[in-house]
C-alpha cells in the first residue's frame, strides 16, 4: 500500500524535479508544494509565514532556505503556508486540514523520512499549532507510532496561543513531538531583543524535555527597534531599521541579505 501511495504521489509531482527552482502546486487555500531531487534524504519541510505574507513571498523564502540549509538536511518536499489574515489566525483561511493529509500520506508512503521540519514566524506559530492539533491532538490523523517523534518545530519569535489569540499547543499534542523550538532574536551590539523574546523564553520552559529555547545573535543586523529583530528570525539584515518590511525581507536575499539559517543548527546534533 505504501509503494502504490509513493507511486501517485511522485507521477503527480514528476515536473517539479527542480534542485535550484520549484515549481509549485496549489494544494488548498494559501498552501503550495513542491518536490525536488536529494540525494541526502527524503524529509519534509514546512515554511508558514507570519501575519499578511502572501504565498509567493513564502515561496521565495522556502526557496532561499532550500539552496542554503535545506538540501543539507535532506529535505525532498516542502510545503509552503502563506501567513495568516488576521494576526490571531481567527479567520482560518488556510486549508490546515489537506496539508495534515499530505503530510501523513507522504510520511507514511515512503519508509525513510526521518524529520518533518516545521518553520512557523510570527503569527504563523497559530497557523503551525492548528496543524500539529490536526496531527496530534484528541482527534489526531496521526498518532500511530510509525509518526511519533518525527516533527521538529521551529516557532519563529511566534506567539504561544491563548483563548483570546490563536490555537495553542497542548501537552497531549506535544508528547508526540521530537521537539519544540522557541527561537528569539538578539542583538548584541544593541543589547536588544526580538519583540517576542519573553513569549519564546515562556515557551521554552513549557515543556521541560520537549522544549528548547534558541537564541540567535544578529549583531550587524542594523536593526534599532525590536520588530526589525522579530524579522531578522527570517533575513539576518533586514531591510526597514526601524520596524520591517514584510515583501522584502521574505523575497530579497542578497550576499547583504542572507536568509536566516541559523536556527536550524540545532539539527546536526541529532
Amino acid at each position: 500500500m505504501r509503494t502504490i501511495i509513493f507511486a501517485i504521489l511522485f507521477v503527480t509531482f514528476i515536473p517539479n524535479l527542480y534542485s535550484q527552482n520549484f515549481t509549485w502546486i496549489k494544494i488548498g487555500n494559501g498552501i503550495q508544494y513542491s518536490y525536488v531531487e536529494n540525494k541526502k534524504g527524503n524529509n519534509i519541510f514546512i515554511a508558514i509565514g507570519g501575519w499578511q505574507a502572501r504565498q509567493e513571498w513564502v515561496n521565495s523564502w522556502s526557496l532561499e532556505l532550500y539552496k542554503s540549509k535545506l538540501y543539507e538536511l535532506g529535505v525532498k518536499h516542502i510545503f509552503s503556508v502563506k501567513g495568516p489574515d488576521e494576526v490571531c489566525n481567527r479567520n482560518k483561511e488556510i486549508n490546515i486540514k489537506t496539508l495534515a493529509d499530505y503530510v501523513k500520506n507522504i510520511t507514511y508512503a515512503t519508509y525513510y523520512i526521518d524529520k518533518v521540519i516545521v518553520a512557523a514566524h510570527s503569527s504563523g506559530s497559530f497557523v503551525a499549532n492548528e496543524l500539529l492539533d490536526i496531527l496530534y491532538g484528541e482527534k489526531g490523523i496521526a498518532k500511530d507510532s510509525f509518526y511519533v517523534n518525527k516533527v521538529y518545530y521551529f516557532n519563529l519569535d511566534g506567539g504561544i496561543g491563548s483563548e483570546d489569540c490563536g490555537m495553542a499547543l497542548s501537552d497531549s499534542v506535544v508528547k508526540y513531538l521530537s521537539k519544540v523550538y522557541a527561537v528569539a532574536v538578539y542583538d548584541s551590539v544593541t543589547k536588544m531583543y526580538s519583540s517576542n523574546y519573553e513569549v519564546m523564553k515562556k515557551l521554552s520552559e513549557m515543556y521541560r524535555e520537549k522544549s528548547e529555547f534558541v537564541l540567535l545573535d544578529v549583531s550587524g543586523s542594523g536593526c534599532t527597534d525590536k520588530w526589525c529583530l522579530h524579522d531578522a528570525a527570517v533575513i539576518r539584515k533586514p531591510y526597514n531599521p526601524s520596524k520591517y518590511d514584510l515583501e522584502k525581507d521574505y523575497t530579497l536575499f542578497n550576499d547583504e541579505h542572507k536568509v536566516q539559517t541559523d536556527y536550524l543548527d540545532v539539527l546536526n546534533r541529532k
